[in-house]
């Protein structure tokens, strides 16, 4: 890890090119004079939070945005904008009305009953009991609440599980997937029991882990069994350290055991040695300011270390999900694996279909760098073949939000960066007016690819990922023809800008219920910090 060997607070979660942000980040947080720092930087944080909030709200109603047009109650129409009826407290009953429920095997025009935290009925012309809470959503879609399995929400970035589950809620994500790292002398289960503690007290919607392996171990195959009996049954391995060759039969060991305790290995996949030999040719050349950063991080390495982990899973059968692909040789070395019977999933992220490197050179450049770097147009459209085939299982965030001074730091290089933008707001919009309006995404590609397909992928299914009879009572009012822009100010994340600024999107959340508890309304989260759950997920079983 090329690092400083003790960070600053400003720089705790400063990334290495060779090292992704969540392992340094959690490393970096294990100096306890750096935590209290940033504790109060947290602090600050949240109260300069609440100052936006009020004025991006009076903003918002102002301009007649605070408000969708057709959701209301059966009694009296609450504007958008306005806290729900004894918000933070299970309803008794709710009762959606005359929307179009999605599911990713069907759409239909049918009612949703709502009984305490669970679905109780979904069918036709359903009669509210007395004193249920009665939503009218004509003209809306009713989908299932996003499940987003990326994110960072870690103490060394700006969002802790308040602020992000604020930003998810209000884009329609109601459970969000996060990391739990060992800092030194800790073990897998101690970290995931002090971020639980976290869960319990800041978070609004529902949480799972994947604990952290890094670079393959022997030690870290003792918790398998454990991380699997608390429900959290996935970790994840970073392919991108120098000598990653060296820990193949490790890696090998570890997914034979993860397979064996049905633990999901989720992988990040970039050639470490590739990556380095890239850095080495670029300082030799001078070259080693972010203006280089995507010549650092070749395709070639991200096609290699998929081709090796998608080779490992085929010959292992062990269930391996990949993180954040980013182009079309690297899909093609996953569809090869699917053929040959490999257990393995892939994902991609926001900013490889809606972005492409065009963005990295301009001078507000570091403002996008995420890892890998941003692709060109072809692998941009790769991506949404892949999202439209089904040869890509789902979108998501990787949610790894810095303010914008932060990105923007000149001492920042290809070996000293920060990774990663805020997303969780915007995902959900922005993939339905691309996808759905402009490339005839069907209605239940989109949600198959933003809630079923990581549900399932990841042990919540049928409990989260869809509307039935017996599921959390995870559902979003969806008003499928507002149109506004992406704006910076209107971010609930901790993060001052986004790299979507001014564009317009057509299809946004207008009411969101998190297991039958609306929580968000517009822009307004009226979900209590503490109400969300640490989810209790299965274990995978081939």
């Amino acid at each position: 890890m090329s690092m400083d060997s003790k960070p600053r607070a400003d720089d705790r979660a400063d990334v290495c090119a060779d090292v992704c942000a969540d392992v340094c980040a959690d490393v970096c947080a294990d100096d306890r004079a750096t935590d209290l720092r940033a504790n109060e930087r947290a602090d600050e944080a949240r109260d300069a939070m609440s100052r936006r909030e009020a004025v991006r709200h009076a903003a918002m109603v102002v301009a007649g945005l605070a408000a969708a047009p057709t959701v209301a109650s059966a009694a009296r129409a609450p504007r958008l904008g306005q806290p729900a009826p004894r918000s933070g407290q299970p309803a008794t009953e709710i009762v959606v009305r005359g929307g179009r429920v999605v599911n990713a095997d069907g759409v239909a025009d049918v009612d949703v009953r709502i009984v305490g935290t669970t679905i109780a009925e979904v069918g036709r012309s359903l009669r509210a009991g007395a004193g249920a809470r009665v939503l009218d959503a004509r003209g809306m879609l009713v989908i299932p609440g996003g499940v987003d399995p990326h994110t960072h929400l870690h103490p060394a970035f700006v969002d802790d599980f308040t602020s992000g589950s604020r930003a998810a809620l209000a884009g329609g994500v109601t459970t969000v997937g996060t990391f739990s790292a060992a800092r030194d002398g800790e073990t897998p289960i101690a970290a995931l029991d002090r971020m639980a503690a976290l869960v319990r007290a800041q978070a609004i919607a529902d949480v799972f882990f994947h604990s952290t392996v890094g670079t393959p171990r022997p030690e870290f195959l003792p918790f398998l069994a454990e991380l699997a009996a608390r429900g959290q049954p996935s970790i994840k391995v970073f392919m991108v350290a120098p000598d990653f060759g060296a820990s193949i039969p490790a890696f090998i060991q570890l997914l034979e055991a993860a397979r064996d305790a049905g633990v999901v290995t989720v992988v990040h996949c970039e050639d470490g040695a590739l990556l380095a030999a890239a850095v080495r040719r670029l300082t030799q050349a001078g070259k080693t300011t972010l203006a280089s950063y995507a010549e650092s991080r070749p395709i070639i390495a991200e096609v290699a270390a998929t081709q090796m982990a998608a080779s490992l899973c085929e010959d292992t059968r062990a269930p391996m999900h990949v993180v954040h692909l980013s182009s079309g040789r690297a899909l093609d070395a996953i569809r090869a694996a699917r053929r040959a019977g490999a257990p393995i999933s892939v994902e991609t992220r926001p900013l490889y279909i809606h972005l492409t490197d065009e963005a990295m050179r301009g001078a507000d450049a570091p403002l996008y760098i995420g890892q890998p770097p941003l692709r060109g147009r072809v692998e941009v459209e790769a991506m949404w073949a892949g999202l439209l085939d089904g040869s890509i299982d789902f979108l998501a965030t990787d949610h790894a939000p810095w303010t914008r001074a932060q990105k923007l730091d000149p001492a920042l290089t290809l070996t000293r960066l920060r990774p990663g933008v805020s997303n969780l707001q915007h995902m959900l919009p922005m993939y339905y007016s691309e996808g759905v309006r402009q490339r005839k995404m069907s209605l239940e590609r989109f949600v198959e690819t933003t809630s079923t397909n990581a549900a399932k992928r990841y042990g919540l299914y049928p409990k989260k990922g869809v509307i039935r009879a017996g599921s959390d009572a995870d559902v979003v009012i969806w008003n499928p023809r507002r149109t506004a822009p992406v704006r910076g100010e209107d971010d609930l994340s901790n993060a001052d800008y986004s790299v979507y600024e001014g564009r317009m999107v057509t299809g946004w959340p207008s009411l969101v219920i998190r297991r039958g508890v609306v929580v968000c309304e517009g822009l307004n989260v009226s979900g209590l910090p503490g109400s969300g759950e640490l989810v209790s997920r299965t274990a995978w079983r081939g």
